[in-house]
């Protein structure tokens, strides 16, 4: 009998041991700079699921190095950030694996692909890595489908 119980209990406390481990949500590495590899300002960062627009913000530091995050939901997803100082004024976009040309002039006004915003399909267990660095990236509305120029990265 003693043999027969241990045995239930052992697979008792595996159950509820296995029962806390399903998938993993997804990770995503940020990195967030304006000038020369550095943010000299507090952002908050975005990350907006494209087609139900469900927004997660995250608190991005002065002279962070960068981040690493979890999304609790996977899906298709943007990133972006808005300064905290100025949040209507300097706003920037992923849009490539490295540091846009910074500035207002830099690209003269114009826009085209390069400045499309990058959409990451996470999965479960994924890990991921943004740049945020683009200041003539166009952003949605936080909390609504994206409606500016995306596409997959």
């Amino acid at each position: 009998m003693r043999t027969t119980h241990g045995i239930r209990t052992a697979a008792a406390l595996a159950l509820l041991a296995l029962a806390g481990c399903g998938p993993k949500p997804p990770q995503v590495h940020i990195k967030f700079t304006i000038y020369d590899n550095d943010n000299s300002f507090a952002a908050t960062v975005y990350a907006q699921e494209v087609s139900t627009g469900a927004t997660t913000t995250f608190a991005y530091g002065p002279h962070t190095p960068s981040m690493t995050v979890e999304i609790q939901r996977p899906g298709t997803y943007v990133f972006y950030a808005r300064l905290v100082e100025a949040p209507d004024d300097y706003h920037y976009g992923f849009t490539g694996y490295q540091a846009a040309a910074y500035g207002h002039m830099t690209r003269s006004g114009t826009r085209d692909a390069a400045t499309n915003l990058i959409a990451l399909d996470l999965k479960p267990g994924g890990q991921y890595k943004v740049y945020i660095s683009d200041h003539w990236a166009e952003l949605p509305a936080p909390g609504k489908p994206v409606t500016v120029p995306w596409h997959r990265g």
